[in-house]
């Protein structure tokens, strides 16, 4: 087998150890000999479920390891071959308080730096949403959720932002350093 990082250093091996009670190098091997290299992404998360009775979420996790290690896809690469960036902060506020300053944050100057178009805004029981159309063709869609209070009991919220259909690893990392950028001069906006 030929790979750029060895199973027990992929940043994922740790994680899919601890939750199946197999290594990464154990699932490669099993993947390899039962012809691995020639199924698509979803071929190999199917064989992972009917034969060794992994679960889905980490049916995906294995297969995506998986394919970074054989070099079918590089880290932030979805199986369509696009790159996704994706960051996160832990803000104060309610769920619906942290959305509206999100969205007064998103002014039109700063969404027209960034190239997004006007935002949709949905709402589910439990999730508030702020999603644009970039001009480049990729989306972003901004995801939040409560998280438990604070020590002293005030609201928090999880505010992620996940940037989706990046052409290039280089765009990827481009956009990650911008929404990482972002998040910080919101903290600090909304102190």
């Amino acid at each position: 087998m030929t790979t750029t990082t060895p199973p027990g250093e992929h940043p994922r091996a740790a994680p899919i150890e601890s939750a199946t009670g197999t290594s990464l190098a154990v699932w490669t091997r099993r993947l390899d000999d039962a012809g691995g290299r020639e199924l698509d992404h979803a071929g190999l998360a199917r064989l992972l479920a009917a034969r060794w009775d992994v679960g889905q979420w980490w049916a995906q996790s294995i297969t995506v390891a998986y394919e970074q290690l054989i070099g079918r896809r590089v880290v932030g690469q979805n199986s369509t071959g696009d790159f996704s960036a994706s960051a996160s902060r832990t803000v104060d506020g309610d769920i619906d308080t942290v959305r509206a300053a999100w969205d007064a944050f998103m002014t039109p100057q700063r969404r027209q730096e960034l190239g997004l178009r006007e935002p949709g805004l949905t709402d589910t029981a439990t999730w508030r949403y702020w999603r644009a159309a970039v001009d480049d063709g990729t989306r972003v869609s901004v995801n939040i959720t409560a998280k438990d209070p604070s020590r002293d009991g005030r609201p928090r919220s999880v505010l992620a932002i996940e940037h989706k259909g990046i052409a290039t690893a280089d765009g990827r990392e481009t956009w990650k350093a911008a929404w990482r950028a972002a998040l910080t001069d919101f903290r600090e906006e909304t102190r």
